[in-house]
């Protein structure tokens, strides 16, 4: 089997504390291989123009497999 690069999403995580929940938002076509500085430097830009704050970020990165 081989392994190819699929794709990559960045989950964002937002914490409403007055209604007690985390909303997620996934943000679709991110590079392969992101730096923790590029994901840092992302979450911080969204991080101004939220209302929410920025709990965590997360990267999902999709794989598929070939025979």
């Amino acid at each position: 089997m081989q392994k190819e690069w699929d794709g990559s999403k960045v989950d964002i995580i937002l914490e409403d504390a007055v209604n007690e929940k985390h909303i997620r938002r996934r943000f679709n076509g991110a590079l392969q291989g992101l730096t923790d500085e590029q994901v840092t430097a992302f979450t911080q830009a969204l991080g101004t123009v939220n209302a929410l704050p920025v709990s965590y970020a997360a990267v999902v990165e999709e794989y598929r497999y070939t025979f």
